[in-house]
């Protein structure tokens, strides 16, 4: 078949299959490398929702303590940890970990993490309290804090997602 040109008409441009496939495999290429990031991103911000969690109880019971002038602490159960306010018997706070997450302690100068099983994180009313780290896992990705003793602050943090 033969086009026919009009003399003065111009000619009409428009993009080959064979470069809108291209353009269409490019995106998908893109789109398939950007997954990873976006999932390494919410595994991370899942570890640090937990580490958020930790440190406003931490905040609490210093506060606490150096307002009413007796010690407050930090629970750390199996699957939770809790704020035990001064003066009462059952914690007042309990932020449970999410499914499938865990965690470790290290106190100061200790060689190797402990697993949680009711430990407590005293806070005194002079504002001091023990320099701890934890350190959150979900499946092979992990964050871990080192808190400060004079703050109850996080002093330090590595985080590590595969």
């Amino acid at each position: 078949m033969t086009r026919i040109r009009v003399p003065g008409a111009k000619a009409r441009r428009a993009y080959t299959l064979l470069e809108i496939l291209l353009v269409l495999a490019l995106i998908a290429l893109l789109m398939g490398a950007a997954v990873p990031l976006v999932s390494g991103f919410s595994r991370e911000q899942k570890l640090r929702d937990v580490v958020r969690e930790l440190l406003i109880m931490a905040k609490t019971a210093r506060t606490d303590a150096a307002t009413t002038g007796h010690p407050s602490e930090v629970i750390f159960g199996k699957k939770a940890f809790a704020l035990r306010r001064s003066g009462e018997k059952e914690p007042s706070l309990t932020s449970p970990l999410p499914s499938g997450m865990s965690y470790t302690l290290r106190a100061f100068g200790a060689e190797k993490p402990l697993k949680p099983d009711g430990q407590r994180w005293v806070f005194q009313p002079s504002g001091l309290c023990e320099p701890i780290t934890v350190r959150v896992a979900d499946g092979e990705a992990w964050m871990e804090v080192r808190f400060d003793p004079l703050t109850a602050g996080i002093a330090e943090e590595s985080f590590y997602a595969p």
